[in-house]
């Protein structure tokens, strides 16, 4: 997985890299992305993404300057390859007991009223939800089967904003889902969990790629600094103990990306496609990556690091939401050892 390339226009490129990078510690401290850039994005196809590879490419960049506009080019992509169509998604998938385990916590309910449904529920973490145009929902049809729905924004639908220390400018919120007019999106008898979970491993590969975008911005600001930097006569980047962790951040780095080009196993197209294993242990070795990667920055800043709205302090902030959001590191690491450990016995 290129950290840019023919998927990552260079006009787009130039807006994140001047837009975004502007904006970012603002978007961080108001929670809140400005209209002009959504508009941009939206303008320059950052939400017209297409397939899987594409849009991991679009979310790295994204993630060196924001995490919270790349969590919402994510979430909105992977939403976007299953339904297409106009406007940003928001993906409502996570009830108030919990979200890694999304089919024992569904209360949402979908009543069939004439050609559409009416949903009923609440639904917490909603990512996008602040701007979306529309709502993918997850809830329990007419013959108490998981299904998903696609909400237009209107009438019945109830947003509140949820103020996090991580991913600021996200735009999750509590929903409350109260009579609002929705459409089938799974078939009768689909089970809507399974479908989602397609979803959901597009994120997990996406918080890889949030990870390499951190890594890439981390080691950035470590080398430049560091060459900068003197302490006790000697420049900060002669010093062995920081060389060779900036060479366990590029050997990581690497890994990462071979793991995601695994994971895509049809070359990167399709959500169907995305191998399930391959993109838990993305997530979390990304989430490993990152943790390291955005600490060495603060680290090398010196007190400056520890700056509150300061860019290795937001990058340390959000670096902690990749071992949460789509799957939890413990859940994960307990179905990555069942994989094993049947791969193991049956030899």
């Amino acid at each position: 997985m290129p950290s840019s390339g023919g998927c990552l226009s260079g006009d787009l490129a130039s807006f994140i890299d001047s837009e975004i990078a502007g904006a970012a510690r603002e978007i961080d401290k108001v929670n809140m992305i400005p209209d002009t850039v959504l508009e941009g994005l939206d303008r320059l196809g950052a939400f017209s993404v297409s397939d899987v590879n594409c849009l991991l490419q679009v979310v790295r960049y994204l993630s060196r300057w924001s995490r919270g506009v790349a969590h919402v080019a994510l979430v909105h992509g992977s939403a976007y390859l299953l339904l297409g169509g106009q406007g940003i998604i928001a993906v409502s998938f996570t009830e108030p007991g919990g979200g890694t385990d999304m089919r024992r916590n569904l209360r949402t309910r979908a009543e069939p009223k004439e050609d559409a449904y009416r949903l009923y529920g609440e639904k917490l973490f909603t990512s996008n939800a602040l701007y979306a145009d529309r709502f993918l929902v997850l809830a329990i049809d007419e013959e108490e089967t998981p299904s998903l729905f696609e909400c237009p924004r209107g009438e019945g639908i109830r947003v509140e904003p949820l103020d996090l220390s991580g991913f600021r400018g996200a735009g999750v919120g509590r929903v409350f889902y109260e009579g609002a007019e929705c459409s089938r999106v799974t078939k009768r008898g689909v089970d809507g969990v399974r479908v989602a979970l397609k979803s959901i491993n597009v994120g997990r590969l996406g918080y890889a790629a949030i990870a390499l975008g951190i890594a890439d911005r981390a080691l950035e600001i470590t080398v430049d600094i560091a060459s900068r930097k003197t302490v006790m006569g000697r420049k900060l980047i002669e010093y062995q103990g920081l060389r060779w962790r900036i060479a366990e951040l590029k050997i990581l780095s690497d890994a990462l990306e071979a793991l995601i080009s695994r994971a895509l196993t049809d070359g990167g197209g399709s959500p169907d496609a995305v191998d399930p294993l391959l993109a838990a242990e993305a997530k979390i070795l990304g989430a490993t990556l990152a943790g390291k990667a955005a600490w060495i920055a603060v680290q090398v800043m010196g007190g400056r690091g520890l700056e509150m709205w300061g860019e290795a302090e937001r990058m340390h902030r959000d670096a902690r939401v990749l071992d949460i959001g789509e799957g939890a590191r413990e859940v994960l690491l307990d179905f990555i050892a069942s994989r094993a450990v049947k791969s193991i016995t049956k030899t």
